[in-house]
């Protein structure tokens, strides 16, 4: 987090596109924020557009507005987010969910800073920052066809990718005492023990997750039901994000955290690759061009894995 804190300040004084990449929960709407707070648009709109939450047939026209009539149940004319944000920035959540075909309407709303509304006839001048922010590997979803590069090298002039809270050793107590002050707590009432022991835990929901369990034992105290997560043992860890030996698993600990199919999913791929890449690099000795020949991957697709991964 301290290497990210110099590129963001630069990042928030320029105005160039930004992607956000990292897990659900480790902030990036937090982060998207405070660069707009920190720059030269902060007196201006910031703007959210969050592209799970928009039926498909609406994303087109909550994007780029629409005229009265344009549809049915169109009764009045309304201004899409990029005119909502005009001077100011717009923050373009969960990019890799956007559907194919609207991802070209949206490259030529940002290279040309102007849109046209649903059922309109002119075009309009937009002054804005885009901001993007995702979960999923876009590299990988360009290789599988779901997303277009040219909107990745658009969006990506900037990238930052938040780390997730099990690769953040020691912000574990630092970030639910300020939660804890935050939501009124008195630091002689916090449960230090509880939360320390928890630095071992793999928080697969990351800062939401621990949010919610500080508030959690806010709420109730002594009389929660929060018992500590099933794979906290006195073993040592065999490695970020990875159950105690002896314990449960990283699969287990995924189902027991009754994540969404498709976050869970992407969690379990991201171990996989992170097991595999450490098994193929410790059999070739390091050797990083022979161990992506093995894996039948390119040298190159091999360091994104590894950088990404942390490696």
């Amino acid at each position: 987090m301290r290497r990210l804190y110099p590129l963001c300040d630069r990042l928030a004084k320029s105005d160039v596109p930004v992607l956000i990449e990292g897990e659900t929960g480790t902030g990036k709407e937090v982060l998207a924020e405070s660069l707009h707070q920190s720059g030269g648009r902060a007196d201006k709109p910031f703007v959210v557009f969050d592209c799970t939450t928009v039926p498909p047939s609406l994303v087109e026209s909550l994007l780029f507005g629409h005229e009265k009539g344009a549809f049915t149940g169109a009764v009045t004319t309304r201004h899409g987010v990029f005119e909502q944000a005009h001077g100011g920035t717009l923050f373009i959540d969960e990019i890799g969910d956007l559907d194919y075909p609207l991802q070209a309407k949206l490259l030529r709303a940002i290279e040309r800073h102007d849109v046209q509304r649903v059922g309109g006839s002119s075009w309009m001048k937009t002054d804005v920052r885009i901001i993007a922010a995702t979960r999923r590997d876009l590299e990988r979803e360009i290789q599988a066809g779901r997303f277009r590069d040219d909107l990745f090298y658009r969006l990506a002039v900037a990238r930052v990718e938040l780390p997730p809270l099990r690769r953040r050793a020691g912000d574990v107590d630092r970030l639910a005492r300020r939660f804890w002050r935050d939501l009124g707590g008195d630091e002689d009432s916090f449960p230090t023990d509880l939360f320390l022991r928890m630095e071992g835990y793999s928080w697969p929901g990351n800062v939401r997750e621990l949010f919610n369990r500080v508030a959690h034992w806010k709420a109730v105290g002594d009389l929660s039901h929060l018992e500590l997560p099933s794979e906290l043992s006195t073993e040592e860890e065999e490695g970020p994000g990875i159950a105690k030996a002896g314990s449960h698993d990283f699969l287990e600990d995924i189902l027991d955290a009754s994540l969404p199919f498709g976050q869970a999913k992407e969690m379990l791929l991201r171990e996989f690759e992170r097991r595999f890449l450490e098994r193929s690099l410790t059999q070739h000795r390091g050797n990083v061009s022979k161990a992506a020949a093995a894996s039948g991957v390119t040298r190159r697709y091999f360091y994104v894995l590894r950088s990404r991964l942390g490696k």
